[in-house]
């Protein structure tokens, strides 16, 4: 028969944003169908689908974008008016990509939407990557497919962010080489009376731990971060991702469109040192974060100068 269709991916739907910059996209169904071979036999004569966990997930460079649409202790998708909307975008033959409605959309309506990790190397762009737990509203199936859609206009591609200024308890770290925030949401997704879909989400704890790399091997010292660790509060804490200008190097470092991460915890230097064979080494530090009570142990701020 050959190839009769093709499709690849395009921008995430998060209620009014369209997110763009999006680098992957992904739907797993998590069909659990069990069967078992009873009364002696060999082989399963009866199996059933026992439950699905319909799980989206997709990472962007829009940074920006995707935070201010869903920050770091996630989103109720039945608050985005419209929903989460994965797309599949159809090629061609002959050409590059279909014009009208002959697309595909994969909605969901109801769970949590729920940021992962997001990591950005020296050099690097920032990476953030969303998982969601969907669940059923009573009516509608948690994924519900249609064909011949028009791909939603308006899509845009204009935020690069990379490493920025580091300070960890009031300590400068200087040599950062890879920057990563795991996010530590615990989505649940809950159901009862045996029925195959969850229907109803919820976060059970948020952990949520930063590592940074970087080749100065001083990180671990008396003056900079003891070996029994470093109190960082929000007032003496603060992580920078530097936006890029398109079409030239940096935004302005007094422009106020750079994204900075204040945060609360414990700093221990995880790796002191750690090299192979010529290459420079390598020391890395874990901050696992806290709640001091009052304010959230991870903040954001969009659209911020760097420190000078």
């Amino acid at each position: 028969m050959g190839v009769t269709r093709k499709h690849s991916l395009y921008a995430v739907g998060l209620g009014a944003t369209l997110l763009g910059g999006i680098t992957r996209q992904s739907i797993a169904l998590g069909s659990e169908v069990r069967r078992e071979a009873t009364s002696g036999e060999t082989y399963a004569r009866f199996q059933s689908l026992y439950a699905q966990k319909i799980a989206p997930g997709f990472s962007t460079k829009c940074i920006a974008t995707a935070l201010t649409a869903c920050g770091t202790v996630g989103a109720s998708i039945a608050d985005m008016a419209g929903g989460l909307a994965l797309y599949a975008q159809k090629h061609a033959d002959g050409s590059s990509r279909t014009a009208g409605s002959n697309h595909r959309k994969y909605g969901f309506t109801r769970g949590i939407l729920a940021p992962k990790n997001l990591t950005v190397d020296h050099r690097g762009d920032a990476l953030l990557t969303y998982d969601a737990v969907v669940v059923y509203d009573g009516t509608n199936e948690p994924m519900v497919i249609t064909d011949s859609v028009a791909l939603p206009a308006g899509i845009t591609d204009a935020e690069r962010f990379t490493l920025g200024p580091v300070q960890i308890g009031g300590v400068t770290l200087t040599g950062v080489h890879n920057l990563s925030i795991d996010f530590g949401l615990d989505v649940v997704g809950e159901s009862a009376d045996s029925d195959i879909w969850d229907t109803f989400a919820s976060i059970r704890q948020i952990l949520t731990t930063i590592r940074l790399t970087g080749i100065d091997v001083e990180w671990l010292k008396a003056a900079a971060v003891p070996l029994a660790g470093l109190v960082a509060t929000r007032a003496n804490t603060a992580i920078y991702l530097r936006k890029r200008a398109k079409g030239s190097s940096f935004v302005a470092a007094a422009t106020a469109q750079h994204i900075q991460f204040k945060a609360s915890g414990l700093a221990t230097i995880e790796t002191p040192f750690e090299g192979q064979g010529s290459d420079g080494s390598q020391t890395t530090l874990s901050l696992p974060l806290d709640y001091d009570g009052s304010n959230a142990p991870l903040a954001i701020t969009v659209g911020i100068a760097l420190p000078t």
